[in-house]
Formats: structure tokens, sequence, C-alpha cells
């Protein structure tokens, strides 16, 4: 009897038994005909490994004579061909014949691991309890400490718990690769603005002093860095925009430089992004 995670599938039932499946578990979908004598050979290596599953991974098996809309449609032009569909969404695919272990690798990287699971359920509980998603982050590190969702949202956490020297010794224990990672890089960027936020004067003190002197163009830095960090934006960036009128060479060109780390921070296709991209452009072109 053949178990109920290998069925052959129609343009018909597709969408019930390859795209709603996918949502649950991942669905590899074989595309073969009766006359391909390699589709032969593999078939049988399929259905072995997902059958050694239970249920883990599903096999849709599409007969392209009898299915032609739904070879177009994938674009199959030689098979057999193999889609692995996750979530809705073709995530690999390979043409031809493998061998077992071959296919083995293919499916152990469509499998949610044990780390993701509890990082999946961890990120849910960000929002509501974010004591309770590091917890849970920091059990799918025990299970998997390279585990880089997991490392990305422990991190997260700590910012927005305001652990921020934590955070910051977390972050330079992270890979060198994950610490380019465009949402790492903003997390730290919030991290260094926090510590000078907690470590720094007060935004009234900041304020008295740039009234005193609005010529100080290291009294307008600070207050800017102080207003990034409360995420006041706007205005953090008409100081910088003020600063680079004033003297495009202060700090190395320094105002520029934060309004950029400024656009990676809220988006660099944000709609305040592009407001200051333009004021700075004309700023710099005048």
């Amino acid at each position: 009897m053949t178990p109920s995670w290998i069925e052959n599938v129609t343009e018909t039932d597709f969408e019930e038994k390859v795209v709603a499946v996918s949502q649950q578990v991942p669905v590899l979908v074989d595309f073969w005909a009766p006359w391909c004598g390699p589709c032969r050979t593999l078939g049988p290596i399929l259905e072995q490994v997902i059958d050694s599953l239970g249920g883990k991974v599903h096999l849709a098996k599409v007969n392209t004579d009898e299915n032609p809309t739904l070879a177009q449609q994938f674009q199959i032009q030689g098979i057999p061909a193999v889609k692995a569909v996750v979530n809705g969404e073709i995530k690999d695919e390979f043409v031809g014949v493998l061998r077992e272990r071959q296919i083995r690798e293919f499916i152990e990287g469509l499998v949610p691991s044990e780390a993701d699971r509890v990082s999946t359920e961890a990120q849910s509980l960000e929002e509501k309890n974010p004591g309770g998603a590091l917890k849970k982050y920091e059990d799918a590190l025990q299970k998997e400490p390279s585990h880089a969702q997991s490392l990305i949202g422990k991190l997260r956490v700590l910012v927005a718990l305001g652990r921020l020297e934590e955070a910051e010794g977390f972050f330079n224990g992270l890979p060198g690769a994950l610490q380019l990672d465009q949402t790492v890089s903003r997390l730290k960027t919030k991290i260094d603005l926090g510590i000078i936020l907690q470590q720094g004067p007060s935004e009234l003190e900041l304020r008295e002093k740039t009234q005193k002197d609005p010529h100080n163009l290291e009294a307008l830095w600070d207050l800017a860095i102080y207003l990034s960090a409360e995420e006041k934006y706007s205005e953090a960036f008409e100081i910088y925009l003020t600063i680079m009128e004033k003297d495009r060479a202060f700090k190395d060109d320094g105002a520029r430089k934060a309004v950029l780390q400024l656009f990676e921070l809220i988006g660099s296709r944000s709609p305040l992004a592009e407001t200051y991209r333009d004021k700075m452009a004309r700023l710099i072109l005048s």
C-alpha cells in the first residue's frame, strides 16, 4: 500500500496536494513520464527516501504527458525534474538522476531542524514576551550553536530589552560573515546609538549647548547622534545636513556618512530616506 505522503498529482488537485501541503511540510514534485528511462531509475529511489522519513517530506508525482499545463507552468525542459516546494514556493530543484546519498542531502536542506523549530517559536514570542523569546533562542543555540536565525534573534531581543552592553559583547562574538548581514548591521547601529544615549548628556543639555552657540559643530553632532538614538530621525537628518552645509570636512565627511548609516537603519527605500536622499543630493550639488 502506498503511504499517504507519496501521491500521484494532477493539474486538478495540484493546489490541494502540493501548494496547501507545502505550508506544513516540504513537498518534492517529481516530473516524469512513462517513456523516460532515467525517470524509472529515479522514481523508486525518491520513493524509498521519502518513505523512510515517515511523512516529514511528501512526494508528488506528476506525469508530464498527462499534465502538460503543469509542465509548462514549471518550465520543465528535461525530465526527470524535481522541484522542492516549501510554503507554496520553489525552494530548490534538480534535474536528472541522483544517488540516494545525494537525494538525502538535498532533502536535509529542506527539513527544518530542531533549532529551526525552536527559533520560529521564539520569533512568535518577541513582541509580547521578549524574555521568553530570549530563552527560546538560547535553547535553539544549545542545539545548534551556529544557527544564524537564532543568533540574529538573540541579538535583536537583547537590543529590544535594552541590554546594550551585553548585546555589544554578543555582536563581537558573532562570525564575521554574520556581522556583515544587513539586519545585524542595523542592530549594531542601534546598539551604538543606544549606548551613546545611555552614557551621554541629556537632550536638554545638548539643546541648550546648541542654542548658546549654533555654530558649534561638535554640539550639533552630539545632538544629532542623540536624536538618532531616540528615533527622531527627521530632526537628526536636518542637523546632519546643517553640518554638511557648514563644513563638509567635519569629522572626515562624518555627517554624510552618518546620514547614509541612518538610511540603512530606517530602510534605504523608506519615504523618509527618499526625502532626505533628495535633500542631500541637492545640497551636495549646490
